[in-house]
């Protein structure tokens, strides 16, 4: 199922790296443009709208990349790929954090979920079949997300994700039931 959704823009400057996020990200439906540096990305962004960026940048490059990019489309929602000893970086509403190693599951739950927020939680993909698939990446995204919050004391977040959590899961039996 490659290549028949919304455009992402995927930078990593490791070929293994980007491959695999490309892959990862294409096989989901996804339209993805991967290049290997900041300049490449810029110039994709002034070439046409994206749904999402991911970037698996260092974060020397990446800040940057992010400032520029928020530029040139704003507003748009991004996945960042980063080594644990750079996660002093706060995840809102539009920037979510992947830590390395890639786990790809964390990835596509990140990028479902920032793609379906922006698209008012739907991107026409048709069928109750992927409609599942993507309320599992959320789930699997989302628990992530408490998981990382209330390790670091932040209680309220984790609270807000639990109830985002209970609604995904119904809306899942609804899918399943429907």
């Amino acid at each position: 199922m490659a290549g028949s959704g919304p455009s992402i823009l995927a930078v990593a400057g490791d070929s293994r790296e980007r491959a695999a996020i490309a892959s990862t990200i294409s096989e989901a439906g996804f339209v993805v443009a991967a290049v290997a540096e900041p300049f490449g990305a810029l110039a994709a962004l002034a070439d046409r709208q994206f749904a999402a960026l991911v970037s698996a940048l260092p974060w020397d490059d990446g800040d940057e990349l992010l400032r520029r990019a928020r530029r040139q489309q704003p507003g748009l929602p991004m996945v960042l790929v980063l080594a644990p000893a750079a996660l002093h970086v706060d995840e809102t509403d539009s920037i979510m954090i992947v830590k390395r190693p890639l786990d790809p599951r964390q990835l596509l739950g990140c990028v479902f979920e920032l793609v379906l927020r922006d698209a008012g939680a739907s991107i026409g993909l048709g069928s109750r079949v992927a409609e599942l698939g993507i309320a599992a990446a959320q789930l699997a995204c989302l628990d992530h997300r408490r998981t990382a919050a209330a390790r670091s004391g932040r209680g309220c977040l984790a609270r807000r994700l639990t109830r985002q959590i209970g609604q995904v899961r119904s809306a899942c039996r609804g899918l399943a039931g429907a």
